[in-house]
């Protein structure tokens, strides 16, 4: 028989050592073995700014700097929240913003999100996508599986689809790319390149979309809907999200788009949240379509500049053969 021993010393150093790296790692996933001091809660704040798109500002150094200084004297996590805001400004730009701590909680975005509708008229099939902000998993879900069964359902009867993108200020791109997967290519729909140039590639799979490779709302092996041309509506109020499903119908045959620019918040955000609940929404990365294109946090431009987007939609695809 072999016994092993393992010694009080060894123990007590293995640990020790499970501690340590709780505490020096744990943070970046959301874990604290104790509560960080205000120093420890601004060098995480920091860390996480440094990763802002715009990380390389000649203002950023200084305010990092002063956020730092700020917190050697500061009492309470809230006393650095004006100079987080301007960090996020800073390295971020206009579509990252810092959100304090003790939010409203009544205020469930949930419960006013807006749902997506497919619905035809004389053959031609118009799924209306509103924006998506609710957090939860269900919700997600939801959205994306009533898209898909709606184009399963609409696809026989179908000549023309009407994508309507109109007054989608973003949210979770994922069910909505996922809700459309049948009508968009497999392979990828767009990229997020961060500053350094690295791609994260966002592309159509099977079963819905996925980032960096791992489908995010799976909405089931769905068949593909192929041969009918596709209108796609946008105004000034497509942005984030919504730019990024704009921006995955580009460069596609028997697409063409209507309406105005779009809002020009062409970039991927990830939340941050930090211990206190404090929140930030930084642009890590810009969105490149599949011609290659970045946006450069630009506005993305239709194809036909019209006054009466789904007048001018219905038009075209007559012209194209949808006829009803």
């Amino acid at each position: 028989m072999v016994v092993t021993t393992i010694t009080l010393g060894a123990l007590a150093g293995a640990v020790a050592a499970a501690v340590f790296a709780a505490d020096v790692y744990g943070p970046r996933f959301g874990f604290y073995l104790v509560p960080p001091s205000v120093e420890k809660y601004a060098e995480i704040a920091v860390e996480r700014l440094d990763g802002g798109y715009h990380g390389d500002d000649p203002a950023w150094p200084a305010t990092r700097a002063a956020i730092l200084d700020a917190a050697s004297s500061a009492t309470d996590y809230a006393e650095l929240y004006p100079l987080l805001e301007q960090g996020t400004q800073i390295v971020g730009g206009r579509h990252s913003r810092f959100l304090p701590a003790g939010g409203d909680p009544s205020d469930d975005p949930a419960e006013t999100s807006p749902q997506p509708t497919v619905g035809s008229v004389s053959g031609i099939t118009t799924i209306v996508l509103p924006e998506m902000v609710s957090p939860r998993a269900e919700d997600l879900q939801a959205y994306a599986t009533t898209v898909a069964d709606g184009i399963d359902a609409s696809a026989a009867g179908t000549c023309g689809w009407v994508i309507d993108l109109r007054g989608n200020r973003g949210g979770n791109m994922n069910p909505m790319l996922s809700g459309l997967a049948a009508l968009l290519p497999d392979g990828a729909a767009l990229s997020f390149v961060d500053r350094s140039g690295a791609a994260t590639p966002v592309t159509i799979e099977p079963r819905g979309v996925a980032v960096a490779g791992n489908v995010a709302v799976d909405v089931g092996a769905r068949k593909k809907v192929t041969g009918a041309p596709i209108a796609v509506l946008q105004d000034e109020w497509t942005a984030s999200s919504g730019e990024a499903v704009l921006a995955s119908f580009r460069g596609l045959d028997g697409v063409r788009t209507f309406g105005t620019d779009s809002a020009g918040y062409t970039s991927a955000n990830v939340s941050h949240t930090l211990f206190d609940g404090a929140t930030i929404v930084l642009t890590e990365s810009l969105y490149v379509d599949r011609t290659g294109r970045n946006y450069e946090e630009g506005a993305i431009a239709p194809d036909e500049r019209s006054t009466d987007a789904e007048a001018d939609a219905r038009a075209w695809l007559g012209e194209q053969g949808c006829t009803g």
